[in-house]
């Protein structure tokens, strides 16, 4: 079941600790489902050279 609360997903180069940048902007996904995002980040990636950062960006949604 997914989540109510977002998340930012992005992913870091580890070889120089920076975020990808598409254009100069960072690739960043906002999604109530970091494991899918994740997943799609790393598809056809090295994940030796790509780490994923999940934040939370809102609350657990609970009423």
């Amino acid at each position: 079941m997914r989540s109510s609360a977002l998340f930012a997903v992005t992913m870091i180069d580890t070889r120089t600790e920076e975020p990808h940048r598409v254009n100069g902007s960072v690739l960043r996904k906002i999604t109530h489902d970091p494991e899918t995002a994740r997943q799609e980040f790393l598809r056809h990636r090295d994940p030796q050279i790509w780490r994923i950062v999940v934040r939370s960006i809102s609350g657990s949604g609970a009423a």
